[in-house]
């Protein structure tokens, strides 16, 4: 008895730890990562990441919304779009359910309107 609960719990903790795999669109090179993962079931509060390589800037959506470059946080050293939501924000707080982001990404120095775009879907609750 012992043994079929202590595997329960080994095959419980195991099911949630690893996480979901990304079943979108291969990422261009020039998106090293992104968070939430796609596919994933996160948290409302979670923070919307873009990780891009080096000698890139880009700007973020939300469901087809541009997020105001003053509400993005970006840090050079890291080259990562961050979006936190929070109060004061056009994105305070999201709503339960399917979201889809959105980076748009050129190389330094180019014009915003050289941008691709890459877009992934994510779930909250």
């Amino acid at each position: 008895m012992t043994l079929i609960a202590a595997a329960a719990v080994a095959g419980v903790v195991f099911a949630f730890s690893g996480p979901t795999q990304d079943t979108g669109p291969k990422r261009p090179e020039a998106i090293q990562a992104v968070f939430p993962v796609g596919g994933n079931l996160e948290l409302r509060q979670v923070a919307i990441v873009a990780d891009l390589a080096p000698g890139y800037t880009g700007y973020l959506a939300i469901d087809g919304v541009e997020v105001p470059e003053d509400q993005v946080q970006f840090v050079d050293a890291l080259n990562t779009l961050t979006l936190r939501p929070g109060p004061g924000s056009d994105f305070a707080a999201f709503e339960a359910g399917n979201h889809c982001a959105t980076v748009f990404y050129r190389q330094i120095g180019q014009p915003r309107t050289s941008s691709a775009s890459y877009r992934w879907c994510f779930r909250l609750h």
